[in-house]
């Protein structure tokens, strides 16, 4: 492999001898980089801003935060339940039984009243623990749960209706306020949606979910610009099919399913060896838990360098806050380690790594020559309003130019020329569905 990352053999091949053609090529990855990996965040605990944002900045590491909106200070849109008044479904649910037709709204409601509510009489309820029925589709034993717990709520003989979260004893979240988060989008990460109150969807119905998906997108609008409304990750990490018809329909980017379909995903619980895919991206998850070990974090770069994939590393709690969390110590080695490998790796948003791929797979090249100048155009079929990232193109030159000067629109710059062989090429970030590039040998 070149420095640049390009092995002898494609030089050879993309290379033309002169009298020939020159030829484009849109690079794989940003500046021509071996891969790429995106630095995901969940649920917005306080440490990842007090302590891993730092740890990015100094070293101009972009990162991607799945917030929960409904802490954070200042947001508009709070937890609630969307259906019928609650008193009458639990009134109903004395002479109709749960079955597969009610179950969800029912689900929906107690997990609305246990997570938000804390009604002491489902203290032990769990919509997470529903999963295993709702996914053999058993709504019989689903039912006797469901029941067993609204038989609950009407011997108590409280009233229940939608009102504002209530916090336990010693409960600590750490609120975010919405001033901070801008604060922190305006040095280059990207926010993403999880949902109002993290949820587990299976077992919600979908007016709910519905609710916690574009309640949360209305704040993040609002407050950061419809940029960070891009990328959704539903709570959990769930992969269920009818989840993801209602959320995945709703945003271009979701981290719980890949989408594309020139792309394989490889997602955080699936064992198999993404160096096995046939495909030419590969999108591959991992995330690492409190018992994870720096070495194992580090191969999955070393993996991804070596196999030109797509990292997505996905981490949740820092230094004691926060579900499986990491040390301080890990963390700054671990950014310390991908930053060692930047020659290589791009480090990228979660929605730049899509942006480009999309961008890439959707292009179409031309590229001609007129005596000492080459031009270039590049376009894609995508909204150009939303995909506007540069892309990096390699563009043939003849062996002799010693100076190369790139023009596109009002931009002008001068370009390294790289050699292997005898075979020269330039290589340079341009905007697709601009003005033509135009490449002109400089005088010596």
């Amino acid at each position: 492999m070149t420095k640049s990352g390009l092995s002898v053999f494609s030089l050879l091949f993309l290379t033309p001898a002169w009298g020939q053609e020159p030829r484009t090529e849109i690079m794989k990855w940003q500046d021509g980089k071996s891969a790429c990996v995106s630095l995901t965040y969940d649920d917005s605990t306080i440490n990842q801003f007090r302590i891993d944002v730092p740890l990015l900045n100094e070293r101009s590491m972009p990162g991607t935060f799945f917030i929960i909106t409904g802490d954070i200070q200042g947001s508009r849109n709070q937890p609630a339940f969307a259906g019928r008044p609650i008193m009458t479904i639990i009134r109903e649910s004395e002479r109709v039984p749960t079955t597969k037709e009610n179950a969800l709204e029912r689900t929906s409601l107690l997990n609305y009243l246990q997570t938000v509510q804390l009604v002491p009489e489902l203290s032990d309820f769990s919509a997470q623990r529903l999963g295993r029925f709702l996914q053999r589709g058993d709504y019989a034993e689903l039912g006797k749960v469901v029941d067993a717990a609204l038989a609950k709520l009407r011997k108590s003989g409280a009233s229940y209706t939608v009102g504002p979260r209530k916090s336990a004893v010693g409960d600590k979240r750490y609120p975010l306020t919405w001033d901070e988060i801008r604060r922190y989008a305006a040095q280059g990460h990207e926010f993403g949606n999880h949902s109002v109150t993290h949820p587990f969807m299976p077992a919600l119905d979908e007016a709910n979910i519905v609710y916690e998906i574009e309640k949360s997108n209305e704040d993040i609008r609002e407050q950061l610009g419809v940029k960070h409304t891009f990328s959704v990750e539903a709570p959990y990490g769930i992969d269920d099919p009818r989840v993801r018809t209602i959320v995945a329909a709703r945003f271009p980017l979701t981290r719980n399913w890949v989408t594309d379909d020139f792309m394989d995903g490889f997602l955080r619980d699936d064992r198999r060896d993404p160096t096995t895919s046939t495909r030419e991206y590969v999108q591959w998850q991992r995330g690492p838990l409190s018992r994870t070990t720096l070495d194992a974090m580090k191969g999955w770069v070393d993996t991804s360098i070596g196999h030109g994939i797509w990292l997505v590393l996905v981490f949740h709690g820092v230094e004691g806050i926060g579900w499986e969390p990491l040390t301080t110590e890990n963390m700054r080695a671990y950014y310390d380690y991908i930053k060692a490998h930047e020659g290589q790796l791009w480090i990228a948003t979660f929605q730049d790594g899509a942006k480009y791929a999309r961008e890439r797979v959707n292009s179409k090249v031309s590229t001609s020559r007129s005596g000492d100048a080459i031009a270039v155009t590049v376009t894609h079929s995508l909204d150009a309003h939303v995909y506007d990232l540069p892309l990096t193109a390699r563009t043939t030159i003849p062996a002799d130019w010693r100076l190369a000067r790139f023009r596109q629109g009002e931009e002008v710059r001068w370009l390294p020329i790289y050699r292997e062989g005898g075979n020269s090429f330039v290589m340079y970030r341009m905007m697709p569905n601009g003005k033509a590039v135009t490449i002109e040998k400089g005088a010596n």
